[in-house]
């Protein structure tokens, strides 16, 4: 999955720049959304070429050469690993390649419906060829992975199409606060990923409200447009070897003051407005109160570094 999204983040910033400057925001009339072949083309070979990384560098030698009977993820595990953090996480990772795909399909010249719609699809399909490969793994193939990697995949639909999600970004940040995660993985010989580490608040997930865009217009003159206000959560409890008390997990939940990129820099190139786009589902350290299950004051959220107790 990283391999593509790298792939699909270089292509779609790399060829964007080639754009001109119109935005598609700007575009009035159908009749100038015209698919171009050739770009087609790059756009499904590129695809292609990130199916193939992904087959030759991750499963090829992985977990297909360790063919088991296929099954499904065992209803427990798949409704309470790692306390369904990790459905945000599909939700997320889906999202993000969703939206890149979007920039791509735009730049083949499909209409804005067009573009949300395949990369929604493109990504649903992915996610299933992943969960598929599972089911032959010692994991299983999870329904639940499927479903939020494919609702990701539709997130740039709604952002386009939706107007109450042109106040708010999905965001996610993670920084190695707690080391169960990796001490636990050493300890057996494995590696560990950093995107499966969801413990010890490592891994916290956002809803950044862009509030300027929210307050009449009158209001709106006084408040900073660049400031956000975000709301997130994440598993505050960290690593147990083995992982048997899922449900004894706790969440802790956060307030944090948070970035309109947008805002701050004003793109106005299509190629700028794609790494704007991609920037702003990162939640950048910023302070941050957490709320539940004890309340703390982070000076530089994710970072647990340095903190005041209430």
């Amino acid at each position: 999955m990283k391999f593509l999204t790298s792939l699909l983040l270089f292509f779609s910033i790399a060829i964007s720049q080639n754009l001109d400057s119109t935005s598609i925001d700007t575009l009035k009339s159908p009749d100038e959304y015209r698919i171009k072949p050739a770009r087609l083309a790059v756009v499904g070979g590129s695809i292609a070429a990130g199916y193939a990384t992904i087959y030759f560098a991750l499963l090829k030698d992985g977990w297909w050469n360790k063919v088991e009977p296929f099954r499904f993820e065992p209803p427990y595990s798949d409704n309470h690993y790692a306390s369904n953090l990790d459905k945000f996480g599909h939700f997320y990772a889906g999202s993000v390649i969703g939206e890149l795909l979007t920039m791509s399909y735009d730049w083949a010249g499909m209409d804005p419906f067009a573009s949300t719609l395949w990369a929604g699809i493109t990504v649903g399909v992915t996610q299933i060829i992943i969960e598929f490969k599972d089911g032959f793994s010692p994991y299983g193939y999870s329904i639940w992975d499927a479903v939020a990697g494919t609702l990701g995949g539709f997130y740039a639909m709604g952002k386009r199409f939706v107007p109450a999600m042109q106040y708010v970004d999905y965001k996610f940040s993670y920084w190695p606060n707690s080391s169960g995660y990796w001490d636990e993985h050493r300890k057996q010989g494995k590696t560990g990923i950093w995107f499966d580490d969801y413990y010890g608040g490592n891994q916290t997930h956002w809803l950044s409200f862009k509030v300027a865009k929210m307050l009449p217009s009158e209001a709106g003159e006084f408040y900073p447009e660049w400031l956000a206000l975000a709301f997130g959560w994440g598993l505050h409890d960290p690593y147990v070897g083995g992982e048997p008390g899922w449900d004894k997990i706790r969440y802790g939940y956060y307030f944090s003051i948070d970035y309109d990129f947008n805002a701050i820099f004003r793109p106005q190139k299509t190629w700028s407005k794609n790494l704007i786009a991609i920037l702003n589902r990162i939640k950048f350290p910023a302070p941050a109160v957490r709320l539940h299950p004890d309340a703390k004051f982070f000076p530089l959220h994710p970072w647990y570094g340095f903190s005041v107790n209430f």
